[in-house]
């Protein structure tokens, strides 16, 4: 992970950094116009997976969080936002008390 770079970062760089600076990180990331086309649908998913995060409230945490180590309310956003981020089509979400926790 250390010697793949991104932006002159490797990738071992950018999990430590909290979810909210790695959306900035890759809203702001200049790419060539080859090194852009390579990477256009893998950065839209991080860009979506990303904002998802931020959206359920966890834009403090960092990429390298060991699961056991996050609360039950993280947790219990994290597994909202994979849901959201699956992109299903006429999906209803019953939330009971999402904030708590």
């Amino acid at each position: 992970a250390f010697y793949v770079k991104v932006g002159g970062r490797s990738i071992g760089d950018l999990v430590m950094l909290p979810v909210s600076e790695l959306k900035t990180f890759f809203d702001e990331l200049q790419l060539d116009e080859t090194d852009a086309g390579i990477a256009k649908r893998l950065l839209i998913e991080i860009h979506n997976r990303l904002q998802f995060l931020l959206d359920v409230g966890l834009g403090y945490l960092t990429l390298n969080r060991l699961s056991n180590t996050l609360s039950g309310g993280e947790s219990q956003r994290i597994n909202l936002a994979s849901s959201l981020g699956s992109s299903l089509v006429g999906s209803l979400y019953i939330l009971d008390e999402p904030s708590i926790g």
